[in-house]
């Protein structure tokens, strides 16, 4: 059997979006579809590898990316103004998750198998098709009442594994004003990010 090769090249492009100019990575990869993606400010476009139509995206895409740019600039100045929680407790964190996984698991019906507690930096939490649930231990920095909805938000991925219309329709049920506490959340995550990536302060 031969060498499987997976073939990845990088570059890094800019673009004018009405008033602000975005930077963007290109990344080919074997894949067959292209894929926009946006973590905190940071745009990756992943396209295959016979595919030289970037711009082409970007442009198809402008209004989205200038919303999600917006709203994720507006969302840094508001993180200068919170504070992270560094009195609750490893324990204090785990019952408490605890607790709410067999509280909302309840509610919805649904059963886990298994509550695992990681340190991520790409999300606050997962559910997997074994039914365990991953919590982002970084999560315990945050209110309270984000904790108890991120627990929710991954318990409903048990009755609906996507992010569609029938799973945030289970989710406006427990919180109608999920788009606040979502808006809210990204703001804790550009603070998280923050000190892990700068600072270097935040230890767990």
């Amino acid at each position: 059997m031969g060498k499987i090769w997976n073939w990845k090249l990088k570059m890094i492009k800019r673009a004018i979006i009405q008033d602000i100019e975005v930077e963007y990575e290109v990344i080919h990869r074997k894949v067959k579809y292209a894929r926009l993606e946006i973590k905190t400010d940071k745009i990756r476009l992943i396209i295959p590898l016979n595919y030289n139509e970037d711009e082409e995206i970007i442009k198809k895409h402008e209004k989205w990316i200038y919303n999600k740019i917006s709203r994720i600039k507006a969302s840094q100045k508001e993180a200068d103004n919170k504070e992270l929680n560094f009195v609750m407790t490893t324990e204090e964190f785990k019952d408490m998750v605890i607790s709410s996984v067999e509280k909302f698991s309840m509610i919805l019906g649904v059963a886990v198998n298994k509550v695992f507690f990681k340190k991520m930096k790409t999300r606050w939490g997962s559910c997997s098709s074994r039914r365990n649930v991953n919590i982002n231990m970084y999560l315990m920095h945050l209110p309270a009442h984000l904790i108890e909805y991120v627990v929710f938000h991954e318990i409903a991925h048990l009755v609906e594994m996507g992010h569609n219309k029938r799973f945030w329709k289970i989710i406006e049920q427990k919180y109608p004003d999920y788009k606040e506490i979502e808006d809210e959340l990204l703001i804790y995550w550009l603070l998280i990010r923050k000190l892990i990536d700068g600072e270097g302060k935040l230890k767990i």
